[in-house]
Order: C-alpha cells, then sequence, then structure tokens
C-alpha cells in the first residue's frame, strides 16, 4: 500500500489560500454589498463556521447591514482563519453580529482571576491563559467547586480537575463532595458520568463511615461504581492494607500576603494570611529600608519598586523578592524617583508589564518590560497625582482619586483617569461619588471597588464604599465598611472581597448578608500596603 501523509499545517495553508482569494476578490462563490462595500466570500467555507450562512444565504446583505466595515471583515476574517483583531470599541457590536450570525467566538479574557478562571479553563485555547486558569482552580477549589461556573463546566474539565495531584483541599471528602454537587446540578443528565468522575476520587483516603454514610448512599443506584466500590470496602476491612493512593498536595494552594506600609519597621515585614488555618503570620525582616513603595506581583516575584529612605527622599530603585528561594535581587532602577505612587501589572504581547504611575507631585508613568527588563516613560497623567490607588479590568488602568494640586492648594480628587494599551493615552471616565485620597481599589467579579481613604479638606476618614461598571461608565454606592479608616488594603481571596488593615482590624465582605464582617485580625497594625495572592509553598 502507498501511503503519503502531508505536512500537520496542509490543510491551514489550504484555508489560507482561500482567505487570500477571497481578500483578492477572485475565486469566490458568493457576494454581497453592504453601503456600496463589495464582500467577496466562499460559501462553503462560513458555513462551516456556522450552518446559518447557508440557510440565510439570500438575507445576509440585510443582516451585515447595520454593521460598520471592521466589524464584518473581522467576523468573515475568523470564519477563515480563527483569529480576530479588532479595536476594544468595536468589541460589543463584533460579539452582536456572531450572536447573529450563530458564529461561536471564545469570549476574550486579557487576564484571570477567580471571578473568570473557570469560565477561561472552559473557553480558551490559550495555553498560558489555561495553565494560569488551572493554576488558581486547583489553589482555591474548595471555593470555586461550589460556584455556578464549577457546576456549568463539562465532564471532561471536571475530570481534568479532580484527578490533578495539585488540587488544594482540606480532605479527600471536598473531592466527593464537589461530584455530587456537579451530578446533582443535572441528575438526570449526568448519572451517566457518576462513574467515571469517581474513578478520580481516592477512595483509600476517606474514612470508613463518610465512605458508608456518604459514598454508598449516592453511588448505591450506579451499577458501573458498584465494583469499584466494593473493592474499597474490602480494602478498608483488611487492616493489613495500605493506602495506594497518596493524599493531594497543597503546594498550589494560596495565601493572602500584605506588603508595604508608612514607615521603614512596618514596610519591612509581611503580613501573611493562611486561609486554612484563618490565621495571620508576620513574615521575617525582609531587609528592604523603605517605605511608601509600589509593590507587584510578576510570575514568582515580588517587584518592590521605588518608595522613600529614612530620610524621606524619593528613590528610583527597583528589588524583587523571589517567592519560592526567598531570595532578594536588584533590577534596572527606575527613570524616575517615586515614592506615594501606584503600580500595576498589565500582559502585552508575551511581555508581562509593570505600570509605575504618579507619586508625589508627579504626573509622569513608566513601563517595564519582563522580556527586557528595561524601563521607559510612557505618556503621563491628565493630573498629577499621589495617594490615588490603581487597578486593572480588562486591558485598561483605572486611577482613582488621589491627592492633586489646584488654585496653589493640594485637595483630594474624585477623578477616574483610564489608560489604554493600545493608544497609550489617558481619558477622564465617570467621577466617583466620592472625592477621596489614602484609599484602596481592587477589580472584583468585572467591577472595580474602591473604599475608604480621607476626605482630605476637612481631614475626615471615610467609610464609604462604591463600584464602578466599566460597560455602562457609572458609579453606585455600595455597604459601608463598619469603620472608617484610610490607609487600608482591599484585596480578593478564595472569591471574597476583604478590606485590611488601616489598622489592624480586617473585614469580610458577606454576599449573603450584604454586609461586612469582621475577620482574623492582623499580626500588627499595617497602612498603605498591597495585597497579593500567594503560592501557599512561598518562602518569605
Amino acid at each position: 500500500m502507498f501511503v503519503v501523509k502531508a505536512s500537520s499545517d496542509f490543510a491551514a495553508k489550504r484555508v489560507e489560500y482561500l482567505y487570500d482569494a477571497m481578500k483578492q476578490e477572485k475565486k469566490y462563490d458568493t457576494l454581497f454589498i453592504v453601503r456600496g462595500l463589495r464582500f467577496y466570500v466562499h460559501l462553503v467555507v462560513l458555513s462551516a463556521c456556522s450552518e446559518f450562512f447557508w440557510t440565510n444565504k439570500d438575507q445576509l446583505e440585510e443582516i451585515f447591514s447595520p454593521f460598520d466595515f471592521d466589524v464584518i471583515d473581522a467576523i468573515l476574517k475568523y470564519c477563515y482563519t480563527g483569529e480576530i483583531s479588532i479595536a476594544d470599541r468595536h468589541y460589543d457590536k463584533l460579539m452582536e453580529l456572531a450572536n447573529r450570525l450563530e458564529v461561536k467566538i471564545p469570549p476574550r479574557h486579557e487576564t484571570v482571576d477567580l471571578s473568570n478562571c473557570l469560565e477561561v479553563l472552559k473557553s480558551t485555547e490559550d495555553s498560558d491563559l489555561k495553565t494560569e486558569a488551572m493554576d488558581l482552580t486547583l489553589g482555591n477549589f474548595e471555593t470555586l467547586h461550589k460556584t455556578k461556573d464549577f457546576l456549568n463546566l463539562p465532564v471532561s474539565n471536571v475530570n481534568e480537575i479532580l484527578k490533578s495531584n495539585d488540587l488544594f483541599v482540606r480532605s479527600e471528602e471536598s473531592i466527593f463532595n464537589a461530584v455530587k454537587l456537579w451530578v446533582n446540578h443535572d441528575n438526570a443528565n449526568r448519572k451517566s458520568d457518576l462513574a467515571q468522575l469517581m474513578r478520580s476520587v481516592r477512595l483509600s483516603l476517606l474514612s470508613m463511615e463518610f465512605f458508608i454514610d456518604e459514598v454508598l448512599t449516592f453511588c448505591h443506584s450506579c451499577a458501573d461504581c458498584m465494583t469499584t466500590l466494593r473493592q474499597a470496602v474490602k480494602d478498608k476491612n483488611d487492616k493489613s492494607f495500605v493506602p495506594r493512593e497518596t493524599p493531594r498536595s497543597k503546594i498550589k494552594g494560596y495565601k493572602m500576603a500584605l506588603v508595604g506600609g508608612w514607615d521603614i519597621d512596618m514596610a519591612n515585614t509581611i503580613d501573611i494570611f493562611d486561609g486554612l488555618k484563618n490565621s495571620w503570620t508576620l513574615s521575617k525582616n525582609i531587609g528592604i529600608n523603605k517605605s511608601y513603595f509600589a509593590s507587584v506581583l510578576v510570575g514568582d516575584w515580588i517587584l518592590i519598586i521605588g518608595g522613600k529612605n529614612s530620610s524621606w527622599r524619593a528613590m528610583t530603585s527597583v528589588e524583587y523578592i523571589d517567592l519560592k528561594s526567598g531570595e532578594k535581587k536588584p533590577l534596572k532602577p527606575l527613570n524616575q524617583a517615586r515614592y506615594w505612587f501606584s503600580a500595576v501589572t498589565l500582559r502585552r504581547g508575551s511581555s508581562t508589564d509593570v505600570y509605575a504611575i504618579g507619586g508625589d507631585y508627579l504626573s509622569s508613568v513608566e513601563r517595564w518590560s519582563s522580556n527586557t527588563g528595561d524601563w521607559e516613560i510612557i505618556a503621563p497623567l491628565l493630573v498629577a497625582v499621589f495617594g490615588h490607588s490603581a487597578s486593572v479590568i480588562a486591558d485598561k488602568i483605572y486611577i482613582t482619586g488621589g491627592k492633586t494640586s489646584e488654585n496653589g492648594k493640594y485637595i483630594s480628587t474624585n477623578k477616574v483617569q483610564m489608560y489604554s494599551v493600545e493608544t497609550n493615552s489617558w481619558t477622564y471616565r465617570a467621577q466617583m461619588i466620592q472625592r477621596r485620597c489614602d484609599h484602596s481599589s481592587v477589580a472584583f467579579q468585572g467591577k472595580l471597588y474602591v473604599a475608604g481613604g480621607i476626605a482630605f479638606q476637612t481631614g475626615t476618614n471615610l467609610d464609604s464604599v462604591e463600584h464602578y461598571d466599566p460597560n455602562a461608565n457609572v458609579w453606585t454606592a455600595f455597604t459601608k465598611l463598619p469603620q472608617a479608616a484610610s490607609g487600608i488594603s482591599l484585596g480578593c481571596f478564595q472569591n471574597k472581597l476583604f478590606s485590611m488593615g488601616g489598622g489592624s482590624r480586617v473585614w469580610e465582605y458577606d454576599e449573603t448578608n450584604k454586609s461586612w464582617e469582621a475577620s482574623t485580625s492582623l499580626s500588627r497594625d499595617r497602612k498603605y500596603a498591597v495585597a497579593h495572592v500567594i503560592p501557599y509553598d512561598s518562602i518569605i
């Protein structure tokens, strides 16, 4: 027999040929016109992406007529190449057209966090994002397995999670409980998946009492499960039996770290929260010897940027602490000495970029690239601020409030400045309800939350909280903090919102009761710190 196998990109190159032919307006089989613009396409290619094109081929001009050329061109390119590149301002219209044409476009995910990691895991083809989403899922499984996003995962994703040695759980009982919740969410259609998922539960690690009361009771009607369960019972009754299965690793678990402070003694230690133990501990002295610095998380590094020394002089120095080894090393310094500023990270292509923004008397902004290790000056703020806060939603940086100069006097502002990587420019967005500085902000579940701070004109600490919807460009008042405070740190941990510091108090937002509830206090007073979620086995 004579067998020939073409290269792995053979099929892709044939589609590329058709796409090029379509763009050159030759060798096409269908033409439609929208506002005088001609679109030459291959209906068989479009139909392979969605049967809607074939069944509605006579209505294509009418369907496309309300949409701009860029949107139409992007959706056609996707049908040929599986790729989309389009300005953010067109994204909503693109998805509207895709829905009308029944073209399934995976949702965009520029960043991964606890609010979207399960959706990313289910939908993305980006291997880096998928790995990041899996790490977050494994490390926060105790919380995530109770959410709607987990219950709506396909069985393939659930099984992939449950099989992992790096699944971070208190006990194997949590794994079985997750299986039970997932199956019961659609019992009629998921009973057939039970046997497959039960093979991922390490039965020998369950207590005999739990095994009998919970596992056998739930699985007794599943014939495919019973052979495995009978063997497990036999093994458990054999006193000489040694479990073949090992407990789940805790390496992928996470802690929360509060980094920084307003004096050198405070800033040279890190408060670390262990969610399993529900306790805060204080790290050893990390030897930074400065305060009012900004910190960001880049992979397994915490970058310590700028700050002031004991003489209150602004600094350009940048160091990193390796969370795996505890090693501390210098990086290239800032172009501009700065303290009392903010810093955030954004992905740009293959680079994780760090932005150092504003500071005392400064409007300048600079960006560090993980690819080059260099700092570059980029577009300045619209107005100089310090004591402000910065957060990222999608690919936009939002600067809220801060102190600024007006008519020769310092005031706190309610202005919001937004940076676009795409245009390298800042624009104003809707103003906050409350003027504030020395506050904190955090992106949580697609919205920007801002809390606490000072009304500088009166010197009054604030208890107010508000959140911003970037799609509607609207601020809305939120449940007030139990205690007014400045220098607090907002953070997200295990899919919950926390307010920490400004003293030693910690408050956790209870979504059910719509209230802030007291949580375990910090090990010491801490103000003007930044919250980071770090791996459980970090050495700091």
